[in-house]
């Protein structure tokens, strides 16, 4: 079951970088997700990114990045949340391990 946390919100064609930290412990995959917590009233009409990737125009994350630390004690994870809806919409981060 994932953890939910955090209240954020963005605007219209915002996005928002994030970095999360774990301890660097082996047999684990964290894994990381957006929850929109408000509705998007849009029509759910898909597009191309200028890289050439598929989107909604709902709420999305990019490709989780890790980083391992100078020392190798933790791990640093990077996302990118977008908000691809002509509406503001408020957000919570949903997080569970495998």
């Amino acid at each position: 079951m994932a953890a939910q946390w955090g209240n954020n919100s963005l605007a219209p064609g915002a996005s928002a970088g994030w970095f999360f930290v774990r301890q660097n412990a082996g047999g684990f995959l964290p894994i990381l997700q957006v929850m929109p917590l408000t509705p998007s009233f849009n029509t759910a009409e898909w597009a191309l990114t200028s890289g050439g990737y598929p989107y909604e125009t709902e709420l999305g994350i990019s490709t989780i990045w890790s980083q391992l630390s100078d020392d190798q004690s933790s791990l640093v994870y990077f996302m990118v949340v977008q908000n691809n809806s002509p509406n503001i919409v408020e957000y919570a981060f949903l997080e569970a391990d495998l």
